[in-house]
Formats: structure tokens, sequence, C-alpha cells
């Protein structure tokens, strides 16, 4: 005789029980909203600045989770459901809009819903400024360079189709969708948006491509035990040495800088604005104590923010 009506049995009652520690669970966020809202105090501003998305606690749960997690559930498949039900939780002690570059589909739009989960509002904006709070990673195609790191799936499986380059990828799933036998390299969640089918997913030249997007908010989260800052400034050209005195700063401090970009400032031709990341927080006295040496050697010194360090291994 099969068992099956009693593994059944067994299913309803574990998710009875799984409803009522969600709910459970649910009350307890509730109740460290109201904890925040407490810590910050009366006036609406401060109610107005109360932050419910922390990065930092949300690396602890998953952190605990894998260590927790014995199976047969993997890793992923376990964060993924704990994404939903943290997301569910932010929504509840305040009510969220997530800004991303838009236009609806880009990678952004998808990587922060990867991130953020399906219970928090989601609004295409076309300038997001403000403190960095979080990074997150993305398996995809580079922005604007889909057709050009798909060329070899491309031409080994559609050689003679047409390839029209557009402003990103959300065009094209939208130009795509108007057109019989048009396809687009876009993102997944574009795909769900204009109502296209997936013929093939990872077409990508190198199947290891990932793209990095930082969370931006009013404010940084505070230090976790492994923190990255991201940094701005320019240096006087006319002080010989100045970059190599400003960047021997973080050395001294005992700072390990994992990125340095420049870009340029358009303040005066061959200027450039420096973009530096290194370890630690803004509010370590470390990191306090490089940024004052700094300014010896540099100008115009910004602090982007600090955010837990989450590059993949």
């Amino acid at each position: 005789m099969s068992d099956l009506p009693a593994l059944r049995q067994k299913i309803d009652s574990l998710d009875a029980t799984l409803v009522n520690i969600l709910n459970e669970r649910a009350r307890v966020s509730l109740d460290i909203g109201v904890a925040k809202r407490k810590d910050t105090q009366t006036d609406e501003k401060e109610e107005a600045d109360v932050q419910v998305f922390r990065p930092g606690r949300e690396q602890e749960i998953y952190k605990k989770l894998t260590r927790l997690n014995s199976g047969p559930l993997n890793d992923d498949s376990l964060q993924a459901i704990f994404r939903e039900i943290m997301s569910a939780s932010i929504a509840l002690q305040k009510n969220v809009s997530i800004a991303y570059l838009g236009p609806p589909g880009t990678f952004s739009h998808q990587a922060a819903y990867k991130r953020l989960g399906d219970s928090v509002a989601y609004v295409p904006q076309k300038q997001i400024e403000g403190k960095v709070r979080a990074e997150t990673y993305l398996p995809c195609i580079a922005i604007h360079k889909g057709l050009g790191q798909t060329q070899k799936w491309l031409s080994a499986h559609i050689p003679h189709a047409k390839r029209i380059p557009v402003k990103s990828t959300a065009e094209a799933a939208q130009k795509a969708a108007l057109e019989t036998g048009a396809a687009a390299v876009c993102s997944e969640i574009c795909a769900e948006l204009y109502g296209l089918d997936i013929v093939e997913a990872n077409i990508e030249d190198l199947a290891a491509n990932t793209t990095r997007f930082l969370l931006i908010g009013a404010a940084s989260d505070s230090p976790s035990k492994d923190d990255h800052t991201l940094i701005t400034f320019t240096v006087d050209h006319r002080q010989p040495g100045a970059l190599c005195d400003g960047l021997k700063v973080f050395k001294d401090y005992g700072l390990n800088l994992f990125k340095i970009d420049s870009r340029p400032s358009g303040q005066r031709p061959w200027h450039y604005v420096f973009f530096v990341e290194c370890s630690g927080h803004f509010e370590n006295e470390d990191i306090k104590k490089a940024l004052k040496d700094l300014e010896k050697f540099c100008l115009d010194i910004v602090v982007l923010g600090s955010f837990p360090n989450q590059r993949p291994e």
C-alpha cells in the first residue's frame, strides 16, 4: 500500500507550522521596526531616515544559514527563500521604494530584484545619488555590450541574423516583442516584462562574466567585521608625486587597495577624479587618520560610503 497520502498529510502539517512560524517572525520584525523608531526618536525627518535595509545584518543571516544548513536544500535555494522572507519583513516595517537605473528590465533592475526580493516597489530612475550601502553581483552581460559579448554564440547558432545595437537590453526586448521573428539579448526580468520566451540562457562568450552593482542609500550601514570603503579625490598635479604620496597613505595605515579608477574631472583639461576602494569602514580610526593625512596631498576628498564586503569567492 502506498504511503503517499501519509506523506502528503505530513507536508500539510509542516506547511501549517511554517505559516505560523513565518507570521511569528513577521511580528518580531514589526517589533524591531518600532524599536528602531524609538532609537531615532521623534521628528518626521528622523522617522524618514530609519533604515530598514541592513546589509551587514543580512550578511550575518546568510552566513548563519550556511552554518545551519545540513541539506537537502542547497545554500543558494535556502538564501533565495530567506531573501523573500526578509523582503516581506522590510515591507512590513516601512513602505519601501527601490530606485534603479531604468528603463524597466535593465540588468540594474534584475540585480535589485535579486537582492531585495518581490515585496518592495521598484521605480526606474535616470540618475541616483546617495551613499553606498551594499554591493551585489549578477552573472550577466555588461551593460551596453550585449552583442559584443555574445559573438561566438550568435555566430555559431544564428550566423545570418541581422544584429542591431540599441541603447539598452530593455530597449532590445521591447523592440523584439513588437516584431515577429525577432530576438533580443537581455535579462530574464526583461523577458518576463515584455512577454518574451527565453530561447537560450547564458550565451555570453565568457561563462564567468559577472557585473558588480552598488546599492545606494541615504547613509552607509554600521561597521561590520569586513567592510570596504569608496573614496573619491583629486590631486594638485603641480605638486610632484602627489598621487603617489596620497596612495601611500593607505599602505601606511594598513589599508588594502582593491580598486583604483580615474575619470576626467570636467574642471580643466587633463585633470582627473580618482576613485579608490580600500579595506575598512569610514567610522574606523585607521581610515579617519588616513583621510586626515590624505588632505596633505589631495583635494576635494569625498567618502562615497562603506559597505560589507560580499565579493564572490
